[in-house]
Formats: C-alpha cells, sequence, structure tokens
C-alpha cells in the first residue's frame, strides 16, 4: 500500500454500528489498495486511539461514516448483501465473496440507507436468501463457490463479531475469512480444505481461533503459521513499503567471564496486535528504567511488511541494552510439538518434513530483513525438527525452547553447532515465582565455569522493568559480582565462545 501524504480521512469505531463498521472497514481495503487514504481510529485500544497515527505523523481529519460512503462509494463494483440475523458467521461469506468482486458487504438495512441518502450501489451478489444450517456450510460453500478465485498467500481466520479489525485487509487483498471451530472433527476438516490448497513457505495464516492450540496445531500440520492478529487495526495504512532500521549488534563479543549469564525474554512479541497495542504502552511506560538491565523484547518479523513503521519505532527508541528476538516460532506461531495436548505423551502435529523446512526457509528470509538472530519456539522440536530449523535458518544464533516442564536440562541440546535452549522458567507471570526459579538455578552453578540460563516472563502477570532491574542487582550481589543479564545475541555467541 501506498501513502501519497493525503490527509487521510478518519472515522472512530465508536461513531458506526456493526454493520456500518464491516463495510466502511471493507471500503477501506478498496481505497486503501490505490492509496492510502482512509483510517479507523479504534477508540478502545491500550495504546490510545491516535497514539500511532501521530507518531508516525500521518495527517488526518475525523469525518463521520456517511461522508466516507458519499465520498468513496465509486471505488467500489457494488454491495454484497447478508443477513447476520440468521447466522452471525454470513458476515464472513459476504467479506469473502465481496473481497473476489471489489464490493462492499453490507446488510439490506443499511443498504437502504445510503441509498436513501443518494449513495447509489449496485448489488452484485444477495446472500440474504441463503439458508445454510451452520457455519460448517456456510463455509464450505465459500470454499466451493469462492476460494479459487481468493489469494492463497492468505487466509485470514476472524470472528464474525470482530467487525473492522483486518476488514480492511480482507478486500485489499482478496482474502478468504473463516473461523471454524478446529477443536471438533467437521469443523477442522473444512479449515483444512483451504490450508490443502496453500503452499507452505509461500503462505500464512492471519487473525485467531476459537481456541489457541487447535487453531494453530491445525495450520502447523499443513506447513504454514498464524499471525496472531485478531485485533489489529488498519493494516492497509501501516503496511507501507519501507527500510527496516535494524538495531546493530555488539561487534565485539563480550569477554566470558567465570559467571551467572541469564538472557531474560518478554512475551507476546509473536502477536502483531500486542505489538500494535498493549507493547506500545509498556514500553513507553517502563522508558525510565530500561537501559540499566539487558532485556530481550519478541517482535514479530511480520511487521516488516504488515507495519514497518511500527517496528521502526520500537528500534529507533531501544537503548543499548534492549534487544529484540522472535517469539514462537519464525515467521507466525507454529507449533510443531504440542505439549499441553489432550494426550498423556506430547504430540508431533508436523506431517511433512519438507513443508516443515518450507516455513523455515520462509522464516529465515523474515528474521533477516527484521534483524531477529534468536528465535522462540512454542512448544518443543523433536531431534529431527532440530535438526530441520537449524540447517533451514542460518541466519540465528540460536534458538530457545518455550516449553512446559521443569524437565530442562535435557531438552537443551545443540544441532548443527546451534544451542537450542530451554527457558528455566518459562512464561513467568510472578516476580516471587521467577525469583525462585532463578535463585534455584544459580544456586546449581559450582563456580568452575560460565553458567548461562534462558528465561522468560509473561507481561501478563505483575513483572515490570523496574522488578527486573532489582532482580540483576539481588543476584549480583548475592553471588559477589557473578551474576549478570545479557542481551540474546551475546548470550549465544559468548556461549559458543566458552566452548573453544
Amino acid at each position: 500500500f501506498t501513502y501519497k501524504g493525503a490527509i487521510l480521512d478518519a472515522v472512530e469505531s465508536t461513531a458506526m454500528t456493526r454493520e456500518e463498521q464491516v463495510a466502511l472497514a471493507s471500503l477501506q481495503g478498496i481505497v486503501n489498495r490505490t492509496e492510502v487514504r482512509v483510517l479507523i481510529l479504534d477508540m478502545h485500544t491500550d495504546e490510545g486511539s491516535e497514539t500511532w497515527i501521530r507518531t508516525l505523523g500521518y495527517p488526518f481529519e475525523k469525518r463521520e461514516p456517511s461522508a466516507i460512503f458519499h465520498k468513496y462509494a465509486a471505488e467500489a463494483s457494488g454491495v454484497v448483501l447478508y443477513d447476520p440475523k440468521k447466522n452471525h458467521h454470513y458476515v464472513n461469506l459476504a467479506c469473502t465473496a465481496a473481497s473476489t468482486q471489489n464490493a462492499i458487504p453490507m446488510t439490506e438495512a443499511l443498504y437502504n440507507r445510503l441509498m436513501g441518502e443518494g449513495i447509489i450501489m449496485p448489488v452484485v451478489e444477495d446472500l440474504t436468501t441463503f439458508t445454510f444450517a451452520d457455519e460448517n456450510e456456510i463455509y464450505t460453500y465459500a470454499y466451493e463457490k469462492y476460494w479459487q478465485k481468493n489469494t492463497h498467500r492468505l487466509i485470514v481466520s476472524q470472528a464474525p463479531h470482530e467487525s473492522y479489525h483486518l476488514r480492511d485487509l480482507i478486500a485489499a487483498a482478496g482474502c478468504a475469512v473463516i473461523f471454524t471451530e478446529n477443536r471438533k472433527e467437521e469443523g477442522r476438516l473444512v479449515y483444512e480444505k483451504f490450508l490443502a490448497d496453500m503452499e507452505a513457505g509461500n503462505a500464512i495464516a492471519i487473525g485467531w481461533y476459537t481456541e489457541e492450540r487447535s487453531g494453530i496445531t491445525t495450520a502447523t500440520a499443513f506447513g504454514l503459521s498464524t499471525v496472531p492478529s485478531d485485533h489489529f487495526c488498519n493494516p492497509t495504512v501501516y503496511a507501507q513499503d519501507k527500510p527496516i532500521r535494524i538495531r546493530p549488534e555488539n561487534e565485539e563479543v563480550p569477554e566470558v567471564k567465570n559467571k551467572v549469564y541469564a538472557a531474560i525474554f518478554v512475551s507476546d512479541g509473536d502477536n502483531i496486535q500486542y505489538n500494535e497495542r498493549f507493547m506500545r504502552g509498556f514500553w513507553d511506560r517502563t522508558s525510565a528504567d530500561r537501559g540499566r538491565s539487558c532485556i530481550n523484547w519478541t517482535i514479530s518479523p511480520a511487521l516488516v511488511d504488515v507495519a514497518p513503521d511500527i517496528l521502526n519505532y520500537y528500534y529507533d527508541n531501544a537503548t543499548d541494552k534492549d534487544c529484540f528476538v522472535c517469539g514462537p516460532s519464525g515467521l507466525g506461531y507454529a507449533m510443531p510439538v504440542n505439549t499441553l495436548a489432550e494426550e498423556i505423551e506430547a504430540k508431533n502435529y508436523v506431517r511433512d518434513d519438507n513443508n516443515f523446512a518450507k516455513y523455515v526457509q520462509l522464516s529465515n528470509r523474515y528474521l533477516e530483513r527484521a534483524g531477529l538472530r534468536v528465535v522462540t519456539i512454542w512448544d518443543n522440536l523433536t531431534p529431527n525438527q532440530r535438526d530441520i530449523y537449524t540447517k533451514n535458518a542460518p541466519y540465528l544464533h540460536g534458538l530457545t525452547v518455550q516449553m512446559f516442564t521443569e524437565d530442562w536440562e535435557t531438552i537443551t541440546s545443540e544441532s548443527n553447532g546451534k544451542l537450542i535452549k530451554q527457558f528455566t522458567p518459562c512464561y513467568c507471570t510472578t516476580v516471587e515465582h521467577f525469583s525462585s526459579v532463578l535463585s534455584r538455578e544459580i544456586g546449581k552453578w559450582d563456580g568452575q565455569a560460565p553458567k548461562f540460563i534462558a528465561c522468560q516472563f509473561s507481561v501478563w502477570g505483575n513483572i515490570t522493568v523496574a522488578s527486573i532491574n532489582e532482580m540483576e542487582k539481588k543476584f549480583n550481589e548475592q553471588t559477589g559480582g557473578s551474576f549478570e543479564f545479557v542481551r540474546a545475541d551475546d548470550f549465544f555467541r559468548m556461549y559458543y565462545n566458552s566452548k573453544k
């Protein structure tokens, strides 16, 4: 998408009904596909509805929804009518149908109202007479009728009630949008029809699912990943072709001393709506505390395409002790091995090693474009998958593993000269737990050689940057100056140097 300097026509999300949001966001995608001119201000964001647009310097003026329709409706071919009262999944069917025809999905009531206001648009398709029994029939029809006209490089999984997030991207990119229940066989089989037609290494899913692991593992089985983004707003505004200002590494690897070195990782950076929303507030609030201890921030390499200016903002405002790494498990969230499966044994969801290799190769390209040299895997990799990953991701210094277990030492390994390090602890939410596990691991150190610990905390608990600074100070004092938090890139390079 190309921004040519226009004053953007902005509409507040709360100024619209749900049906208006769907229609206007779809029109936004049609308009912005040729030139970025329409913006939706999400009035329920963590970071503030105008924070990013003002940070990035895009001028805008607020408009009423009807003004947007009056100004831009002629750029669409017409409307696809649907009736959400029959089944709310019809909104996704309408968006899918409309995306193949440069049209706007619209309810009959909204269409009649706009016609009464003098906005004349032809009906290119009418779905209001359909009587499908459930969502699986609806999405099967979408597959049979529209899927071959949709792009196969991108599929959107989005709840029908998410009325404007991602709807502009669906319209602009010609995407199918579905929302199946992957915990049930019938719903999963419908989703798999779409996934089977997509090429591993050249396609991804975007959005979210009814439940995390059933959705992620269904896509993973086809060598495809999912970029979590069901609340991401204005992708057609932020997806510009701009260079990434990659943060440089330390030219000289720090000297390895007889100390305990810990690399601390912050979740949930695989999630681009987190990058857009919660992370921005957390990042800004901690500006006074950042730069004292080394912290490794997970961030999505998908931002290279989806929102390069957002990625550059974090890079430009980082300290030398802020390091950026990739969340699970590369370009988008994939889960090769689910350790929280219903089965007693962990379950491997990778069906085809060649497709998995293609996913890793695609990830490696984006990791290099984003300058991210460390990745976290959720939950685990089999020995064979470790070999595949390290062979196909040469840009990486190393990998970390997010596995919900305390059997840490048996999970950490090396493959093709790259360390795959288990988090100790993983996804920790409280200062007390985090500190106790680190204390225990430090207590295992015999002082005869350097010890390396990778640890991770979740932003959804009570751990803050200030508390990390306090922990480093406490453990450094307890060990007589022999404890240090380090950058992830240095962590792996120091580890390799220690083995020479």
